[in-house]
């Protein structure tokens, strides 16, 4: 069977970010369709690997001179 979906519900699905009755839509379109699984397999483990690349600096603090800059901007940006 050959079903299309775009690249952003595959995508989306393996990024967890669909309604459960969507998700449920394309894992059946996954099982039964071995170009989707493929980029599904292809986005899942994409996703993995940059959230152990990047896990680190998403949990820094937040540096004070990016938060005074961005402060500043809400100064003046409420002012005018």
């Amino acid at each position: 069977m050959i079903i299309s979906l775009s690249d952003e519900l595959i995508m989306a699905l393996a990024d967890g970010e669909l309604e459960p009755h969507m998700a449920a839509r394309v894992r059946e379109a996954i099982l039964n369709d071995d170009a989707i699984r493929h980029k599904h397999d292809v986005y899942h483990s994409t996703r993995t690997l940059l959230s152990r690349s990047f896990s680190r600096i998403l949990h820094e603090p937040i540096p004070e001179r990016l938060k005074r800059a961005v402060r500043g901007r809400i100064v003046r940006g409420s002012s005018s």
